[in-house]
């Protein structure tokens, strides 16, 4: 009879495995957009991982800060071996799952075992009722877990935007501090269950000591939760704000710049009846070459020099005037082929944060190399099919450390730029590819119309 009681309690135990390993493939299925193929084989790999842990726990004696961190390194590594994506993204993925797991389920459990030991004293009448017993234990294990499977799902949807457009190093400064949380916790549990939080006082029995105990256990956890909850939707929210800043800084920039355009047209047509004049008398004396001269001190004082690029917008048209006036000053072979359709959908704000920060990185990568490297950029802008299609490339400097989903800096170096512009981009739908070979960056944008 025991031999089935134990293969039933070891079936039980395997059930409330899967279980997990269900809730948190799902979880990390949705945040780091992973496919169904990757879900099921995290989900096997997770659950028979869990099995045999639970296996040689039951066989050997292991010390509860070793499982714990097993359990730990075994998650993270599934994730990070499993699922597609940035190894930093998927790290900060992992660890949140294990916090909210860790907290979710001491909480849950604390509290159960508090409520079962209220009711099982208020239930016999005895003083010295201090267990909840077999069936008892059993139940709130089935209650703890579907709590805890039933709060990562609540809180999973919060956390859709702290997943989204961030640089790699905000992931590494938040995934610190969790790490730290998990360990704390770890600690807590070992104490608790080597009897450290029970105080052995003459007038308290075991059934105050064990509440004590657990309702520490529901504080310290919940403490825990409301700090891992404000460091994290924190961090995003400053995160947010700042690339709001950042957008807005550009947005002043380019209006500030079209008003100084504005101004230049404004000075030329004003003295437009002085200069007819000028360039009549130089005609008609035959004066070609003085008069081509005076034709191109003209254009650039009203900014309309020969080989403007009519894009269709006078927005757009201002602003690569002057980033290719800014490639000129600093020696840069500026390239640039660009049109909008009419029908073009996207906003002419947006597409001065997109175009805007795109060149601002190119003119920034460009202007780290020597004028003997020959830097350029180039600069294609058009429609293609049903989609608008942009493209800009520049020379940078070849060195170690290129990646292709990301800047050629350090985490964080540009990210606010292309975070922008893949921000603005996801707006409508819209992609972004971002590549560095052979000593050449280029940033690929395609949004549907």
């Amino acid at each position: 009879m025991r031999g089935i009681i134990h293969y039933l309690d070891l079936l039980f135990v395997l059930a409330c495995y899967f279980l997990y390993a269900w809730c948190a493939s799902r979880f990390l299925k949705r945040h780091l957009q992973g496919k169904a193929s990757e879900r099921g084989v995290f989900l096997g790999l997770l659950f028979c991982s869990h099995g045999v842990m639970a296996f040689y726990l039951e066989r050997e004696s292991i010390p509860y800060i070793l499982y714990a961190m097993c359990n730990h390194v075994m998650l993270v590594g599934l994730t990070i071996a499993v699922f597609k994506g940035d190894r930093e993204k998927k790290l900060l993925a992992a660890v949140i799952l294990e916090v909210m797991t860790e907290l979710f389920w001491n909480f849950s459990e604390s509290f159960l075992c508090c409520l079962g030991l209220i009711l099982v004293k208020s239930l016999s009448g005895s003083r010295q009722a201090a267990s909840v017993g077999v069936w008892g234990d059993r139940t709130i294990t089935i209650m703890t877990y579907i709590a805890g499977i039933t709060a990562i799902n609540l809180v999973s949807r919060p956390l859709k935007f702290v997943f989204s457009e961030k640089r790699k190093s905000w992931y590494i400064c938040l995934t610190i501090p969790l790490f730290c949380i998990i360990l704390v916790t770890d600690v807590a549990n070992w104490a608790a269950s080597n009897g450290i939080m029970v105080q052995d006082w003459e007038r308290y029995g075991l059934y105050e000591n064990q509440l004590f105990s657990h309702g520490a256990m529901c504080i310290f956890t919940g403490l825990a939760m409301a700090a891992a909850g404000v460091l994290v939707f924190g961090m995003d929210k400053i995160e947010r704000e700042e690339r709001i800043r950042e957008q807005y800084r550009s947005q002043v920039m380019y209006y500030q710049m079209m008003e100084e355009q504005y101004c230049q047209m404004e000075r030329l047509r004003h003295d437009m009846k002085n200069h007819v004049i000028a360039l009549s008398n130089l005609v008609q004396n035959r004066q070609w070459e003085r008069a081509g001269c005076y034709l191109e001190e003209m254009a650039k004082a009203g900014g309309v020099e020969a080989g403007d690029e009519i894009t269709g917008s006078l927005v757009i048209d201002a602003l690569l005037y002057h980033k290719r006036r800014q490639a000129a000053e600093r020696g840069i072979r500026w390239q640039c082929d660009a049109r909008l359709p009419k029908d073009c959908q996207v906003k002419e704000i947006d597409l001065c944060i997109i175009v805007g920060n795109a060149l601002d990185n190119a003119l920034e990568a460009c202007g780290k190399l020597q004028e003997t490297d020959h830097p350029f950029i180039q600069v294609y802008l058009e429609k293609v099919k049903k989609c608008l299609f942009m493209e800009v490339r520049n020379s940078a400097e070849a060195e170690l450390g290129w990646e292709k989903k990301g800047s050629r800096k350090k985490p964080g170096a540009h990210g606010l730029g292309l975070g922008n512009i893949k921000a603005a981009v996801a707006g409508y739908n819209g992609t972004m590819h971002v590549e560095a070979e052979n000593g050449v960056f280029t940033i690929s944008i395609l949004v549907p119309m």
